[in-house]
């Protein structure tokens, strides 16, 4: 008698190193692959370090939306990882230089963060503009940071909502913030949805360290009304 396979497959994926980006793996043989191996792959973006991960109730909700996997290149030697251990290092002194470029171009923008690629010559800064503030162009801010990181240098805007995001926290049920954790993309949340539930609007109480409404303030918008959301 033949043993039974389980009805659901495990999921195998790649976790990129930074923000908890997660992609799927696809085409694969079973046995091919060493889950918890770290790696070398190829995304849209150029060459990353990952590690290889079994899901076996489904892939994360919070799964990557921003970067696409193609494929992956290799197994990641000593040199790969003691070289990728040097890349937070080269994050920190890009925030710092790049927070002392925007003064210098006296630019209305706040540096959130800072990702390099494996490779090293690619350097992502994701930044936001400050309320109410606008901005023409940072073709000159790009050369001068290009020139300073000697990388190729993208800038990325993001929102408050990314900004939560990306940098983690705890929210105020002491748990980690959802659009952190597992949502897949922030709730529509309105001022009428949080009077409906008999709630005051107070920036201590209803809004999320994002400045805006928490999303979960949508979760149990609806249920106890007839017959609830659609």
């Amino acid at each position: 008698m033949s043993e039974e396979k389980p009805a659901h497959a495990p999921h195998m994926a790649i976790k990129l190193r930074k923000f908890d980006r997660v992609c799927p793996i696809t085409g694969y043989k079973e046995g091919s692959i060493k889950v918890g191996s770290p790696v070398i792959v190829q995304t849209d973006r150029g060459v990353e370090y990952g590690e290889i991960l079994e899901y076996k109730f489904g892939l994360p909700k919070a799964q990557s939306r921003d970067v696409k996997l193609k494929k992956v290149l290799r197994y990641a030697t000593a040199q790969d990882i003691d070289k990728v251990r040097g890349l937070p290092d080269l994050e920190e002194k890009a925030i710092s230089i790049s927070a002392q470029k925007i003064l210098e171009h006296e630019l209305p923008i706040k540096i959130v963060s800072a990702e390099y690629l494996f490779d090293a010559n690619r350097a992502i800064i994701y930044y936001k503009v400050q309320e109410g503030k606008k901005i023409k162009n940072l073709r000159d801010l790009t050369r001068d940071l290009s020139s300073s990181l000697e990388a190729r240098i993208s800038l990325r805007q993001v929102s408050p909502r990314d900004e939560a995001r990306m940098c983690g926290g705890l929210g105020p049920c002491g748990r980690p913030l959802c659009c952190a954790a597992w949502l897949e993309k922030p709730r529509h949340v309105t001022v009428r949805m949080v009077k409906d539930q008999g709630l005051q609007i107070s920036p201590t109480k209803t809004s999320g360290i994002c400045g805006r409404l928490m999303c979960c303030l949508e979760y149990e918008y609806g249920k106890n009304d007839k017959g609830g959301r659609s």
